[in-house]
């Protein structure tokens, strides 16, 4: 009994360190500054779900995490979403009818961006980008092309990103404003 808590305890810290590396990755300001995602909460979402499918392709496709860890990874991000909705002063009787419609979302996201990554044809990456956060409000001049670049860039890194750092939570990320700025300097 106390190796299946163990193993938990494992799983939970593992989901959370993958959460935590998500949802950093998605508060980039390149993604809301320069490439026209519009920094709202339906933008921020749909940020936060492309971070969130790369993370979850990568824990299908390893045998050295435990098929559990995703699983706790989209409980995190349920969790993470109601008290969001809840600090946004959704009324308690519709968080959780607002958290299935998202989970429904993130679903949807996972077969449309997945699908779209594992064809390897950019087209179809740009337009589920397009169809995904083009019809959001305030919308302004959406750079597809550089977060087309940026999605295919981060699924190969963290695809080819060593079992160890991805139970330790450490993901190979890109940095988004590398394309067209260059690489950029340390935090000193």
């Amino acid at each position: 009994m106390l190796t299946w808590l163990k193993q938990r305890g494992d799983q939970r810290r593992t989901a959370r360190a993958l959460y935590g590396s998500i949802v950093t990755q998605a508060r980039d300001p390149e993604f809301y500054a320069n490439w026209g995602v519009p920094d709202t909460a339906e933008g921020r979402f749909e940020v936060l779900a492309m971070h969130h499918v790369l993370v979850l392709r990568r824990l299908e496709g390893s045998d050295a995490v435990d098929t559990r860890v995703a699983r706790v990874l989209n409980e995190i991000f349920v969790v993470d979403l109601d008290d969001a909705l809840r600090e946004l002063a959704v009324g308690d009787l519709a968080v959780p009818r607002q958290v299935k419609r998202a989970v429904a979302v993130l679903h949807e996201r996972h077969v449309l961006y997945g699908g779209a990554l594992e064809d390897g044809e950019d087209r179809r990456l740009a337009d589920a980008i397009s169809a995904r956060l083009g019809t959001l409000k305030n919308v302004r001049d959406l750079d597809t092309v550089a977060i087309c670049a940026y999605l295919r860039k981060a699924a190969r890194n963290i695809d080819q990103a060593d079992d160890t750092a991805l139970i330790a939570g450490r993901l190979p990320w890109p940095e988004p404003g590398e394309k067209r700025h260059g690489p950029r300097a340390a935090a000193g």
